[in-house]
This record gives structure tokens, sequence and C-alpha cells, in this order.
């Protein structure tokens, strides 16, 4: 369970964001507001990704699939069937744990850098898919999306106003997605998922079926990063295949490893350095990267457990 001092920690950060838009023009236009939406919805599917890598020791190289998988079930029922937000998260669930499923159960066959390297090829199979058969996803061309609604679909329905209106959406799923992560690792289950990371063989040893626990904290996983591709594509509109390319699956490596692994709190604080960092330094320079590479070498050195880790003082011990 959590502690007070935590406890307050967490409200005081979903206190202010949730203020955040309500800064005055000066501090928050709607420019930085784009690029917090940006944030929270990379923290979701962060938040996914975490519970997988961080707490059951899985690191996967293909969970741009299921955030690509996402964009594109919802561009297709959005533009198809229905504008409503949630015929499209609904598609794009069900479509997610049926690849997820099959995914999964291939891959916990396999275990540390041949795991890495199974995920990635199934994620790259897709991105191929998606890039060459244009008559379906557009190719590089993309899918233009219809503006997304909220409502009861074909009876009452209304716009998402931009950006104040998708701010406060996105907001409130990460909001639930956090809840959902922090039931997971403070019950049973997230216990054993912390033990199979930490000796998979004693886990085994004691009764557990590793592998059925394996593939349910997968497709946990890949459920919230499928919910982010939902909102990344419905926030901009658009979808492509670079949602589904492995570059993705390495931001996200990158962006738990540098805030702190196993922390929850700490993945979706790597990716805000990230992708602020990286605003910030692309105004000034083409070769931004090269200052992001170097900080996140800095990181490795000197604060191995990452950021969150550094803070603490302790290095934040994982539990």
């Amino acid at each position: 369970m959590l502690n007070g001092r935590r406890k307050l920690y967490i409200l005081i950060g979903f206190g202010v964001m949730a203020l955040l838009p309500l800064a005055s023009p000066t501090l928050m236009s709607t420019y930085y507001l784009d690029l917090f939406t940006k944030v929270l919805i990379f923290g979701i599917a962060l938040l996914g990704y975490d519970i997988l890598a961080g707490y059951t020791g899985l690191v996967s190289l293909g969970h741009a699939l299921f955030f690509g998988l996402g964009g594109y079930c919802a561009a297709y029922t959005i533009n198809n069937y229905s504008t409503n937000l949630a015929p499209a998260l609904a598609v794009a669930l069900m479509c997610a744990l049926l690849v997820g499923l099959i995914v999964g159960y291939l891959s916990t066959q396999t275990k540390d850098i041949f795991f890495v390297f199974l995920t990635l090829a199934f994620a790259q199979f897709f991105y191929l898919a998606a890039f060459n058969l244009t008559t379906i996803t557009g190719g590089d061309n993309g899918i233009t999306i219809q503006k997304v609604t909220l409502g009861l679909p074909r009876i009452w329905e209304t716009g998402v106003p931009r950006p104040f209106g998708f701010y406060y959406l996105t907001l409130a799923v990460f909001f639930v997605a956090y809840l959902i992560c922090l039931k997971v690792i403070t019950g049973p289950f997230g216990k054993v998922l912390v033990a199979i990371r930490e000796n998979e063989e004693r886990v085994t040893f004691l009764g557990y079926n590793v592998r059925h626990l394996k593939i349910k904290s997968y497709m946990i996983s890949i459920s919230l990063t499928t919910v982010a591709g939902v909102l990344f594509a419905c926030y901009q509109d658009f979808v492509s295949p670079g949602m589904l390319h492995w570059i993705l699956s390495g931001d996200f490596i990158l962006m738990s490893v540098l805030g702190g692994m196993g922390t929850l709190v700490g993945p979706v604080l790597g990716g805000a350095i990230v992708l602020m960092l990286g605003d910030l330094l692309s105004s000034l320079t083409e070769n931004w990267m090269i200052f992001i590479g170097g900080f996140f070498v800095l990181t490795i050195i000197f604060a191995p457990n990452g950021v969150v880790g550094l803070l603490s003082g302790n290095r934040w011990r994982r539990r």
C-alpha cells in the first residue's frame, strides 16, 4: 500500500495537472497544452510498459505494434462506423487483445534477448504490412481521421473542444490508467510479477504458472498502450505507419530507463523529460538528438535507477 507522503505527492501532481489549463495564456499557451496532452498520452503507454518491463522484467521492443494498431483501429471505426470515441476504443481493444494473445503466447516461450527480438519481429511485420497495403492503410500517406466525439453513439454526441477538452479527456484516462496499474502492482498479482523479475526459477518451484502470469502481464501492458494509440491518433486526426515503427518502441525503453523502471511514476517522468527537452532543443539545433543521447548516457552512469531514483535520495527502491 502507499504511504501517506506518496499519496499526498500523487494528489498534488494530479491537482497541478488539472489546473495547468487555467494558467494565464502567457504561461500556458495552446502550444504547450498540446505538448502536455502528448506527454499524458505517452504516459498512459508508459504506465503499461512499466508493468511488463519494470515489474515483470520483460523488455519488449515491439510495443509500437499496439500503439499503431490502436490508431489504425480508431481510424477505421471513426471513418466508417461512428465518430464516437467509445466504439473506437472497444474495437481497438478487441483487436489488440486478439493480436496480443497470439504475440504474447509465442513470445513468452522465450526469455531475455530472444523475447526482445521476437517482439521486434512481430512489430516490424505489422509495420511493413501497414506500409505496403496502401489500399487499406494508405501506406506512407496514412489516413486522415474525422473529429472524435463523446456521448451515446448515434443518440447524443458532442465534439471534444481542442485543446482544452481533449487535455482533460486525456488526463481522465491517464488517471484511470494509473489507478489500474497501482491496483495491479500493490496486489498479490503484482508481488508475484516482481518475484518473477527477481527469480523466475524460484517462482516456478513455488507452483506458479510463470508463463501464464507473463501473458497476463503482457495483456495488461498492451491494452494500455493500445488506448494511448487511440488517443494519439484521435488527437492528431491522423495515423500512419510511423506509429508502428520500432523506433517508437525504442523511445518507450529510453523514457522508462531514464525515469526509473519499476516505479510507475518514473517512466511517465522520463517521457515528459524526453518530449519536453526534445521540443526545446529541436527549436535550437537540428542535432538535438545528440544532446538527448548525452543526457541519457549521463543518467545511466550517475543515476542507474533513473531520475526518480536520483530524486528520492536513496535511489528509489523498486517494489
